[in-house]
């Protein structure tokens, strides 16, 4: 099954980190992206995946508001 690139996180490109943070209202800076990408370690490893969907990835922030300004 190949991977549709539209539908998984790449962690290593700001933009979509940067969309995530636009979806829940905080600011696109170097912290919160840095947050995110340990968020992103945290969840694979928490649902022994080697990628994150978007939708999977979101729903995570959602519960971790706390930690991005």
């Amino acid at each position: 099954m190949a991977l549709n690139d539209h539908e998984y996180v790449n962690f290593s490109e700001d933009y979509e980190l940067n969309y995530h943070l636009r979806k829940v209202n905080k600011q696109e800076s170097t912290a919160n992206r840095a947050a995110l990408r340990t968020m992103g370690t945290e969840l694979k490893a928490r649902l022994d995946k080697t990628y994150l969907t978007h939708a999977e990835f979101h729903a995570y922030i959602q519960t971790q508001l706390y930690r991005l300004s």
